[in-house]
């Protein structure tokens, strides 16, 4: 029995593998799977189409893009539109953008850009004239000085408000007037503190600077002597042997022998023993002879001393004319001289002249009776004061000064001629509108300053100047106290002025 389980065992199993295989059935996919698929393929069609759609767009917009006009701001890039009209920050007028300036700098489109707003209703612009306009008012544009009207507006090229400006008439020198060639000037802040303008207020102040001129010593004309003989001679003494030594008048300067005044004396001597003529009203032949003696230069004196000696003299003196410092000799021992011959000057230095030089402009401040301190250059010790007695009625051409005259006592000679000073004359003091010297614009024709009128705005204006003192100087006429004048860079605002004026000349163009 123990076997038989076996034997049926192992009859199970070869039953069992002999048994013929049944084919194997296909796993059934997981639940879900068909939907995903569908999903994937619904999504690859959106995104192509998404694709082509953009590419379709882009394509189409490119091709608008370009062929549709873009306008820009020529003073200020960013703004850039589809259509015409005006900067809204200047107020320019928008210019079309070129193909070239846009493949250059490609961006984005009009839309990403901020878009000039329409135009605001306003007046139409004044047409510029063809030429200056004859009304004494006109208006300009700041930016485009050659755009002149006669009505206010804007300007034709740029937009910007026209600035009333006032053309120089006939009278245009007078105090007050905008100078010839020259326009109000209207400049931004930036420029302003680029080129370093400077306001300073007008004022009021006293004036009582005294004018300084340059001055030079000289000799009195009236004060001059010369020493000639009357006769021809020889020299055979000499007492004065140089100059600048003084001398006294009637002392023994040299003596001189003469052929004809010794024949003068022998005829003297002649004389004396003739007859006189007196009882029959004729002269004398001695007192005509002693006449001819003092026409040759001979003193009544020496021809007494002749008549007691009873001998001519061989030689006879020169003497001094006047009290003085010799100041030219022109004779030696021995010399031959003749009556046209100086053979000595003598300069009297009691009193001299001082000679100052005063400019054409100040000419107002000094006259006959102006008290005058005169003050040596090298010696500041040597000062003294005196009235001028003679303004000479001349100008000097090259160096426009008058020349005008004081005469000083010169006691112990303290002034030598040809010394250089300088003169001080004193005015009254008085009270008068001042500004900085810096201020004034002189050209030589016209003198005029720039008055603030307003923020960046500067106009032209005669002025009637004075005195200068201490970088101030006085002015006339031509301004009020309280304006304000240019005082810094006003060269730079007198060329600005003149070239907008030169512009302002021409022919306006046509916009």
């Amino acid at each position: 029995m123990s076997t038989h389980p076996e034997g049926s065992s192992e009859t199970m199993l070869d039953e069992h593998d002999s048994a013929p295989s049944t084919p194997e059935q296909p796993e059934k996919p997981p639940r879900g799977v068909g939907i995903m698929s569908v999903v994937r393929w619904a999504v690859l069609a959106l995104t192509i189409l998404a694709a082509t759609g953009s590419w379709w767009t882009f394509a189409h917009a490119d091709a608008a893009s370009s062929a549709a006009p873009k306008y820009q701001c020529p003073m200020h890039p960013q703004i850039v539109s589809d259509k015409p009209g005006e900067c809204p920050i200047c107020f320019m007028s928008l210019e079309p953008i070129s193909a070239d300036r846009r493949a250059k700098a490609p961006g984005a489109s009009p839309s990403a850009m901020p878009a000039a707003p329409p135009p605001a209703p306003r007046a139409p612009a004044p047409e510029a004239s063809a030429g200056a306009p004859s009304a004494a008012t006109q208006y300009t544009c700041p930016m485009h000085p050659e755009v002149l009207s006669d009505k206010p507006g804007r300007c034709p090229i740029c937009k910007m408000e026209l600035e009333p400006v006032h053309k120089p008439d006939a009278g245009s020198e007078a105090p007050g007037a905008i100078p010839a060639g020259t326009m109000p000037v209207t400049l931004a802040l930036d420029r302003l503190q680029a080129i370093g303008v400077r306001t300073s207020p007008v004022e009021e102040r006293t004036v009582d600077s005294p004018l300084r001129v340059t001055a030079v010593v000289s000799a009195p004309e009236q004060n001059v002597a010369e020493v000639h003989v009357r006769a021809s001679g020889f020299v055979e003494g000499i007492s004065v042997r140089e100059t600048g030594v003084s001398v006294k008048a009637g002392q023994l300067l040299v003596s001189v022998y003469s052929p004809e005044i010794y024949q003068a004396q022998s005829e003297l001597l002649a004389m004396r023993d003739m007859p006189s003529l007196d009882d029959a009203g004729l002269p004398s032949h001695t007192e005509a002879a002693r006449r001819k003696l003092e026409l040759l230069g001979v003193s009544s004196r020496v021809s007494d001393r002749i008549l007691a000696s009873g001998k001519p003299l061989r030689a006879i003196g020169l003497s001094a004319p006047i009290s003085g410092v010799v100041t030219r000799k022109n004779v030696v021992l021995g010399s031959f001289v003749t009556p046209e011959m100086v053979l000595y000057e003598i300069t009297d230095l009691s009193r001299v002249y001082v000679l100052a030089d005063v400019f054409q402009d100040d000419m107002g401040r000094v006259a006959v009776g102006t008290t005058g301190s005169f003050r040596s250059s090298s010696r500041k010790d040597v000062t003294t004061e005196a009235k001028v007695d003679l303004v000479y009625p001349r100008v000097d051409s090259q160096a426009r000064t008058t020349r005008v005259r004081m005469q000083l006592d010169n006691k112990g000679l303290a002034l030598l001629p040809g010394e250089y000073g300088y003169v001080e004359f004193t005015a009254p003091p008085k009270t008068a509108f001042t500004v900085p010297r810096d201020a004034v614009v002189d050209t030589g024709r016209q003198v005029y300053v720039f008055v603030e009128e307003g923020p960046g705005r500067f106009a032209p204006r005669v002025v009637e100047t004075g005195a200068e003192s201490d970088g101030m100087i006085e002015v006339r006429s031509g301004l009020a106290k309280g304006l304000r004048v240019v005082s810094g860079a006003t060269f730079l605002l007198d060329s600005e002025s003149r070239l907008q004026a030169s512009l302002a000349a021409l022919p306006a163009t046509s916009p």
